[in-house]
């Protein structure tokens, strides 16, 4: 029964929903520079804020809305899981980056040259 209920509520309440947010959000940031002259700037950016807030969450009301913010938390979660390198593993790895970019340079500028010569001395004719 609670499925049906989502699902007979998909496709024109989540348009007006995420319509309804999109417009709040432009209407808050449409005020936020129209009042710029009448209201000291913490003031414009905590509506702002409570506005964008309150769009988020008219939106996450939505199917489309609610799997975005899942997807969300659900990124942040494996966000946690990843291993950062220790400080001296990233110097490590960074000379390792310059070192090889370095020797691969010169590589390539002495094939450059050799060919170079070789072209030069095929043009000059002999």
């Amino acid at each position: 029964m609670n499925s049906k209920t989502e699902k007979s509520r998909s496709g024109f309440a989540d348009t007006l929903l995420l319509l309804l947010s999109v417009i709040m959000l432009l209407g808050g940031i449409t005020a936020y520079y129209m009042y710029q002259d009448l209201a000291i700037t913490p003031v414009r950016v905590a509506v702002l804020i409570a506005v964008t807030l309150l769009a988020s969450w008219v939106a996450a009301q939505s199917q489309k809305g609610g799997a975005f913010f899942r997807f969300l938390k659900e990124s942040d979660i494996e966000r946690r899981k990843v291993i950062w390198p220790t400080h001296q593993e990233a110097v490590q790895t960074s000379l390792m980056v310059i070192i090889v970019t370095i020797i691969i340079s010169l590589f390539l500028s002495a094939v450059d040259w050799a060919l170079g010569s070789l072209v030069r001395s095929l043009l000059s004719g002999g």
